[in-house]
């Protein structure tokens, strides 16, 4: 197989892609391998395709703060991934003008007890010489509400999307 890939300077893109592959197995192995790799210096998040994948976050949205300079998206996805399925790239706060860190990122997690457990163990540890903190975030366009709330949770069980497994 020849092929040549060129990053499209003409277009505007619409930041993912589809690829087919022949079998489930190459399928498989090209999620394990590209995953989160750095792709024109931003990391890439491979998975298979799903309609129904947008749906299915239920609120299990941490903040992490605190971050060490050198903590990328690479490190935080194979540090938080031990808790549990992320369902979006983790996302580190950067400066617009330097893509320097701001020192805190947010990361989706598909369950509550994935975000429980990851706050539980990981918050006041060491990532990288600092100690990081983590909790709920706060929810979009809200006054103070945090995610993880007891509404929140009462909704993701009833959901029938809470019951698609990865």
């Amino acid at each position: 197989m020849d092929f040549t890939l060129g990053y499209p300077f003409s277009v505007t893109l619409d930041g993912y892609g589809f690829v087919e592959f022949l079998t489930e197995e190459d399928a498989d192995y090209a999620m394990r391998i590209m995953n989160m790799i750095k792709l024109y210096n931003k990391p890439i998040r491979v998975n298979k395709a799903s309609a129904n994948q947008k749906n299915l976050d239920i609120g299990a949205n941490i903040f992490i703060g605190n971050l060490d300079p050198e903590v990328d998206e690479k490190l935080l996805y194979d540090t938080f991934s031990a808790f549990g399925v992320i369902l979006q790239t983790p996302k580190i706060m950067r400066d617009p003008e330097t893509g320097n860190s701001k020192g805190y990122a947010f990361i989706n997690f598909a369950s509550f007890e994935a975000s429980d457990a990851a706050i539980e163990a990981m918050n006041g540890q060491y990532l990288c010489n600092r100690a990081i903190t983590i909790s709920y975030a706060f929810k979009k366009d809200s006054k103070g509400e945090r995610h993880g709330s007891a509404a929140e949770r009462l909704l993701a069980a009833q959901s029938p999307l809470s019951q698609v497994s990865f």
